[in-house]
């Protein structure tokens, strides 16, 4: 079995914070990376082994495990908040 990694950005318009997240991080671009195993049965598939977004303080980036039902629920609310 092997791992394959999938990037993608996500943008955010305001602060915000996901849960496990020890402060608010401000809006902007953001990294995110999704490890997933592949199977060895006949047909394809795979799972997902992990789900990372990079965040980058000064000259430090640290890779936080996050769950992709949590970044959609923020990703949501990000977007339902009203401009200003």
């Amino acid at each position: 079995m092997s791992i394959d990694d999938t990037t993608s950005t996500v943008v955010f318009a305001h602060r915000f914070t996901l849960p496990g997240l020890n402060r608010t991080y401000p809006a902007g671009a953001y990294l995110i990376t999704t490890e997933n195993e592949r199977l060895d049965v006949s047909f394809s598939a795979t799972r997902r082994v992990a789900t990372r977004i990079a965040l980058t303080r000064g000259a430090t980036t640290e890779y936080v495990a996050i769950e992709p039902s949590d970044l959609a629920a923020a990703l949501a609310a990000d977007a339902a908040t009203p401009p200003g």
